[in-house]
């Protein structure tokens, strides 16, 4: 890709590596182009579907770019690939999974959140994980649509995910977490700098990622029979009656992304006609 100019660039892209998500990809790309999102470098960790087809409408609109990543494990290696290959391709590229949607609970378009964080070389986003909204099977529809429960764990899972100034990055850590040159430290959302992969706070005001990391029972259950993109083999199994109770005793509703629905489902109604 030819380097582009500071007028040319885009202020925000997302780099994700990805497997067994394409009947998930169009609607997480649209969100997150609501968001403001220019660009996608999207690593394909071996696919075998159709997901070039489904990511069609965005190759030929430049704003998403396939590299091809035979690795495994690939996350780690994608993420340190993209800030070499891209550091004059965004001004700030999110690191993050396929299932989740990062956005800022103000409703501003995400450009204009972080440029109050331009001095700092990284920002680190708490997430807020969804559960299964009570859906043992697979449910037709959109993600956001059907999973509107969150978990309000005791001890909910605090590792944030980057958006990194790709210039001022060093090396990845892991899917998590950058370093950076000078020894210069990220900031969370509040401006407080921290080391490694936990933020000082656990604050989701200004920045969240919303994580559907199960969806369905169904899904869940697949997913956890699979490979891992940033460990390699399959995670433990999992244990359903666990993840049944956990849903039971600590799901609330959540509307965070509620507001961008109308949006979303036009806009992908407009992708499938065609237009």
């Amino acid at each position: 890709m030819a380097m582009s100019t500071e007028a040319e660039r885009p202020y925000l892209a997302v780099c994700a590596i990805y497997r067994w998500a394409t009947e998930y990809l169009r609607e997480w790309i649209v969100f997150h182009r609501l968001q403001g999102v220019e660009r996608f470098f999207m690593y394909d960790n071996e696919n075998d579907d159709d997901h070039l087809e489904v990511l069609r409408p965005f190759i030929d609109d430049g704003s998403v770019v396939v590299h091809e990543w035979p690795h495994h494990p690939g996350q780690k290696l994608a993420f340190t690939d993209c800030i070499e290959r891209h550091p004059d391709d965004a001004r700030w590229i999110a690191f993050i999974d396929c299932d989740e949607f990062l956005f800022s609970p103000t409703g501003k378009p995400l450009p204009e959140v972080l440029r109050r964080y331009e001095q700092w070389p990284g920002v680190g986003v708490n997430r807020r994980w969804m559960g299964t909204s009570f859906h043992r099977e697979k449910p037709p529809g959109l993600v956001l649509e059907n999973f509107t429960y969150g978990l309000d764990l005791p001890e909910p899972n605090r590792a944030i995910k980057s958006i990194v100034d790709p210039r001022r990055a060093e090396s990845c850590l892991n899917a998590h977490a950058f370093t950076y040159k000078d020894g210069a430290l990220a900031v969370d959302e509040n401006e407080t700098p921290f080391e490694g992969w936990v933020a000082e706070s656990f604050d989701q005001e200004v920045l969240r990622l919303n994580h559907y990391f199960t969806k369905s029972e169904e899904e869940a259950l697949l997913k956890f029979s699979r490979p891992h993109a940033g460990y390699g083999p399959p995670r433990a199994p999992l244990n359903i009656k666990a993840l049944r109770r956990r849903n039971e005793n600590y799901a609330v509703p959540d509307d965070s992304v509620a507001r961008w629905l109308p949006e979303l489902r036009a806009e992908l109604e407009r992708i499938e006609k065609g237009e």
